[in-house]
């Protein structure tokens, strides 16, 4: 059956893995203050905080830092796609797959990496940080599902596509990712960084290592 949607994570799936896991955290390392980025996510992942509170505990330390725009620039010039990223980004557009980033990362971030090639995307599902007008960050727009149960988002993108499971295919790294197996979407882990990969259940499918995006053809149907 044809391939009419894929969703993709973004931070080490659609990029190069690099030794920090994501957009949030590397910017939580220019700032020093990783300490803050693990109690903080800590206590939501565990439901003593909620997303609302999160986000403006971390936008009260960003604006204490003062995270600019000029800072995310920086972080999404360290940041590679996958080799031949535009050639398969293409190549899926031009099949008329649907491709969405699903990340628990940073839209801002993402289209600075993704640069041209945001023209083959049909969204880009992320949290998103705004500026004021002296660049400093001053707002984070907020989701209106669990970054943690990426399942939900999933779900209701193939009924506003009326996409079956089987015509769809999601590709992610990370332990935030797997819920998607409940959707019964063929889910495939690319540069597992804490999934937990061997678990068939979870897992359909699984590329250990890969520096280029043309290591997912053979999951496509044309």
């Amino acid at each position: 059956m044809k391939t009419k949607l894929i969703i993709f994570d973004f931070d080490g799936t659609l990029s190069k893995p690099n030794k920090l896991p994501n957009s949030w955290a590397r910017i939580w390392d220019k700032i020093g203050r990783a300490d803050d980025d693990e109690r903080l996510y800590k206590e939501y992942v565990n439901g003593i905080i909620d997303y609302n509170t999160w986000a403006d505990e971390v936008l009260k330390i960003y604006r204490e830092e003062k995270v600019s725009i000029a800072l995310l620039k920086n972080i999404a010039k360290e940041t590679r796609l996958l080799d031949n990223s535009e050639e398969i980004l293409k190549l899926l557009y031009e099949h008329n797959i649907k491709i969405i980033i699903l990340s628990g990362g940073i839209k801002n971030i993402i289209k600075f990496v993704l640069g041209k090639n945001q023209k083959f995307i049909y969204k880009i599902e992320a949290q998103e940080i705004k500026f004021d007008s002296e660049g400093i960050v001053n707002g984070i727009t907020k989701l209106d599902h669990f970054v943690e149960d990426k399942s939900q988002y999933v779900s209701s993108v193939l009924k506003t596509f009326k996409v079956s499971a089987n015509e769809a295919l999601f590709f992610g790294n990370g332990k935030n990712d797997e819920d998607v197996y409940k959707t019964q979407v063929k889910t495939i882990c690319i540069n597992p960084d804490d999934a937990n990969y061997k678990d068939r259940k979870i897992w359909s499918e699984v590329i250990l290592k890969s520096n280029n995006l043309k290591d997912i053809l053979p999951f496509i149907q044309f």
